[in-house]
Protein backbone atom coordinates (compact mmCIF):
# COMPACT_ATOMS: atom_id res chain seq x y z
CA UNK A 1 0.00 0.00 0.00
CA UNK A 2 1.40 3.82 -1.10
CA UNK A 3 -0.32 6.22 0.78
CA UNK A 4 0.32 9.14 3.32
CA UNK A 5 -3.27 9.19 4.59
CA UNK A 6 -4.54 12.14 2.13
CA UNK A 7 -1.35 13.95 3.44
CA UNK A 8 -3.25 14.55 7.35
CA UNK A 9 -1.15 14.17 9.59
CA UNK A 10 2.08 14.33 7.17
CA UNK A 11 1.97 17.21 4.28
CA UNK A 12 5.32 17.28 3.66
CA UNK A 13 5.94 14.10 2.58
CA UNK A 14 6.44 12.70 -0.79
CA UNK A 15 2.91 12.21 -2.68
CA UNK A 16 1.80 8.62 -3.56
CA UNK A 17 1.97 9.25 -7.08
CA UNK A 18 5.13 9.97 -6.86
CA UNK A 19 6.36 7.12 -4.51
CA UNK A 20 4.63 4.86 -6.50
CA UNK A 21 6.81 3.53 -9.13
CA UNK A 22 9.66 3.04 -6.72
CA UNK A 23 7.56 0.64 -4.49
CA UNK A 24 6.59 -0.70 -7.92
CA UNK A 25 10.29 -1.29 -8.68
CA UNK A 26 10.54 -2.98 -4.96
CA UNK A 27 8.27 -5.28 -5.04
CA UNK A 28 9.34 -6.74 -8.77
CA UNK A 29 6.11 -8.14 -9.34
CA UNK A 30 6.18 -10.26 -5.99
CA UNK A 31 2.87 -8.38 -4.52
CA UNK A 32 0.12 -6.41 -5.71
CA UNK A 33 0.73 -2.58 -5.29
CA UNK A 34 -2.50 -0.35 -4.49
CA UNK A 35 -2.35 3.37 -4.43
CA UNK A 36 -4.49 5.77 -1.81
CA UNK A 37 -4.47 9.42 -1.77
CA UNK A 38 -5.33 12.84 -3.25
CA UNK A 39 -7.16 10.20 -6.20
CA UNK A 40 -9.74 13.00 -6.59
CA UNK A 41 -10.42 12.36 -10.44
CA UNK A 42 -10.60 9.41 -12.92
CA UNK A 43 -7.32 10.80 -14.65
CA UNK A 44 -5.00 10.33 -11.22
CA UNK A 45 -6.36 6.52 -11.47
CA UNK A 46 -5.23 6.32 -14.95
CA UNK A 47 -1.57 8.41 -13.40
CA UNK A 48 -1.56 5.53 -10.99
CA UNK A 49 -2.08 2.61 -13.14
CA UNK A 50 -0.05 3.32 -15.66
CA UNK A 51 2.64 3.90 -13.21
CA UNK A 52 2.08 0.13 -12.01
CA UNK A 53 -0.48 0.44 -9.34
CA UNK A 54 -2.38 -2.74 -9.29
CA UNK A 55 -5.48 -1.07 -7.85
CA UNK A 56 -6.32 2.39 -7.15
CA UNK A 57 -8.18 3.54 -3.78
CA UNK A 58 -11.11 6.11 -3.99
CA UNK A 59 -12.39 6.18 -1.02
CA UNK A 60 -12.45 9.67 -0.15
CA UNK A 61 -15.07 10.35 -3.62
CA UNK A 62 -17.68 7.56 -2.14
CA UNK A 63 -17.62 9.54 0.98
CA UNK A 64 -18.58 12.90 -0.21
CA UNK A 65 -20.85 11.56 -2.22
CA UNK A 66 -22.50 9.69 0.93
CA UNK A 67 -22.26 13.11 2.77
CA UNK A 68 -24.12 14.60 0.06
CA UNK A 69 -27.38 11.71 -1.12
CA UNK A 70 -26.64 8.61 0.82
CA UNK A 71 -25.70 5.81 -1.53
CA UNK A 72 -27.38 7.04 -4.56
CA UNK A 73 -24.33 10.22 -3.88
CA UNK A 74 -21.76 7.17 -3.74
CA UNK A 75 -23.01 5.48 -6.83
CA UNK A 76 -23.28 8.76 -8.47
CA UNK A 77 -19.19 9.44 -7.35
CA UNK A 78 -18.26 6.24 -8.24
CA UNK A 79 -19.69 6.48 -11.91
CA UNK A 80 -18.15 9.96 -12.24
CA UNK A 81 -15.29 8.54 -11.52
CA UNK A 82 -15.74 5.41 -14.32
CA UNK A 83 -16.44 8.09 -16.45
CA UNK A 84 -13.13 10.26 -16.23
CA UNK A 85 -11.41 7.37 -16.74
CA UNK A 86 -12.58 5.85 -19.52
CA UNK A 87 -12.41 9.48 -20.74
CA UNK A 88 -8.77 9.20 -20.52
CA UNK A 89 -7.74 6.01 -21.62
CA UNK A 90 -9.66 7.17 -25.26
CA UNK A 91 -7.50 9.90 -25.07
CA UNK A 92 -4.49 8.18 -24.47
CA UNK A 93 -5.56 5.62 -27.08
CA UNK A 94 -5.62 2.58 -24.31
CA UNK A 95 -8.70 0.40 -24.57
CA UNK A 96 -8.28 -1.35 -21.29
CA UNK A 97 -7.23 -0.63 -17.93
CA UNK A 98 -3.75 -3.14 -18.69
CA UNK A 99 -2.83 -0.99 -21.49
CA UNK A 100 -2.20 1.54 -19.18
CA UNK A 101 2.21 1.55 -19.09
CA UNK A 102 4.87 3.85 -18.53
CA UNK A 103 4.29 5.36 -21.99
CA UNK A 104 1.37 7.10 -21.12
CA UNK A 105 3.13 8.98 -18.65
CA UNK A 106 5.90 10.55 -21.28
CA UNK A 107 6.16 14.38 -21.89
CA UNK A 108 6.39 15.53 -25.08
Amino acid sequence: MVSNHGGRQLDCTVAPLDALPEAVRAVAGRLAVLMDGGVRRGSHIAKACALGASGVLVGRATLYGVAAAGEAGARHAIGLLAEELTRTMALLGCRTVAALDARCMQRA
